[in-house]
């Protein structure tokens, strides 16, 4: 999977999944992973370009994921940095069979590294929560802030320059604005957080 869509400097706006890993509870060598997992821990290589995948994971976990022993027992990290983004690591046990009670041997440790949300982010769903925007106002809204123009945003959803004139028009008169950088002005106001 790219980062980029069919159209060249336009990212494609999806939500982040989180990468999810089952480690073996002894060895912590991975029993089953996510791409995204694999995509986010072996950054900034290509996961197409391991040979070896469960090798890497395994490597990444000690070197990312641990904190290092206390009182002899592992201890993984709350977060840590791949890129420049920030990921929560969180971490549960589970087992096989559903008991609470299970063999070592049948213990598993599940990892889900989840995509910590910007602060711009949060505004925006608050905003749109407060102003009531629709899912396609809320796309209009998220391209009006990555700094698209009315002609690049028509090309980027394949709608007229006029459709995307009116939702905005639309979105402005939701928000009481009655300019575009009003919309972001409205954005980043302390009484939207």
């Amino acid at each position: 999977m790219t980062e980029n869509s069919a159209f060249s400097g336009v990212p494609k706006s999806r939500p982040c999944s989180p990468g999810a890993l089952l480690l073996s509870h002894a060895s912590l060598c991975p029993v089953a992973y996510n791409r995204e997992a694999l995509q986010i821990l072996v950054f900034p290589q290509s996961p197409e370009d391991l040979a070896h995948p469960a090798a890497a994971l395994t490597r990444q976990i000690g070197s990312r994921l641990l904190s290092g022993p206390c009182r002899g027992i592992r201890k993984f990290v709350a977060q840590f940095q791949s890129g420049n983004r920030t990921y929560q690591c969180r971490i549960l046990d589970v087992s096989f069979d559903g008991g609470e009670k299970s063999a070592p041997g049948q213990m598993t440790t599940l990892v889900l590294l989840e995509r910590q949300t910007s602060p711009m982010h949060q505004l925006q769903r608050q905003a749109w929560e407060k102003f009531g925007l629709t899912p396609r106002e809320r796309q209009m809204v998220e391209l009006l802030i990555e700094g698209m123009t009315t002609k690049e945003m028509a090309q980027a959803l394949r709608l007229s320059p006029n459709t995307i004139k009116s939702f905005l028009r639309l979105v402005m008169a939701k928000m009481g604005v009655s300019t575009r950088s009003g919309i972001v002005g409205k954005l980043l106001e302390s009484d939207v957080a």
